[in-house]
């Protein structure tokens, strides 16, 4: 029986490249015993079909979602519904409303399944519009990779408790923290456990779980 996608309460997920880590490599019962309750796989129209596949049959063994990792110009949202396998849309913009059509369309073609996205967090890093495309998704992961705006544990903090009480109190559920594994793109350096457990712990109280990016960048362990 296929993991259930219809709920995005307490995400505990993961970022995977299967052109860097590839999914025979990967130890599903690992993630499955580390708490990592869905995956999401970097998939291009070309070969979404069998990396999926694969990847699905290995995570429904254990109990785990599985979500294909896409960018816009993904044109097979309607037959990866059909596989039982949600969305995950990555929208990395400063002009969100010009693809808030193909946002739509995206949802359309998603009926059944989990629709998300990721973006670049808001206030981080402009104006993201989270008030139009919530809405349209199942859930927002806003991108809050610390390294990378310079910020530590206490920014983070912050800017998840501002988060909830703006969006929360009108679409509840909609934030899922997106946290890097690594110090930074500039330093690729992967973070120890309790780092990532740290930021973790900092982002539970205030969203609707988190999603580690990226696998095999990473001594995640589990809670």
């Amino acid at each position: 029986m296929a993991a259930d996608n219809s709920t995005n309460q307490d995400i505990l997920g993961y970022y995977i490249n299967p052109t860097a880590t590839p999914i025979s490599e990967i130890d599903f019962k690992a993630l499955k015993s580390a708490g990592i309750t869905d995956i999401y796989v970097l998939v291009t129209n070309d070969n979404y079909s069998p990396v999926l596949s694969q990847a699905q049959k290995k995570a429904d063994a254990v109990g785990i979602r599985t979500h294909a990792w896409v960018y816009p110009g993904f044109a097979h949202a309607s037959s990866v519904a059909q596989m039982k396998i949600g969305v995950h849309l990555d929208v990395e913009t400063y002009n969100m409303p010009s693809y808030l059509l193909e946002i739509l369309n995206m949802r359309v073609a998603t009926q059944g399944v989990t629709f998300s996205l990721t973006v670049k967090p808001d206030g981080w890093d402009g104006n993201q519009y989270y008030y139009l495309i919530a809405p349209l998704c199942d859930y927002i992961v806003p991108q809050l990779y610390v390294g990378d705006y310079n910020l530590g544990v206490t920014g983070l903090t912050n800017k998840v408790k501002k988060y909830n009480q703006i969006y929360n109190f009108i679409f509840p559920g909609k934030i899922v923290a997106g946290l890097q594994t690594y110090q930074s793109d500039k330093d690729p350096t992967p973070k120890d456990a309790s780092t990532i457990s740290a930021e973790i712990k900092a982002v539970q109280p205030y969203t609707d779980g988190a999603i580690l990016f990226r696998y095999g960048l990473s001594n995640f362990k589990g809670l």
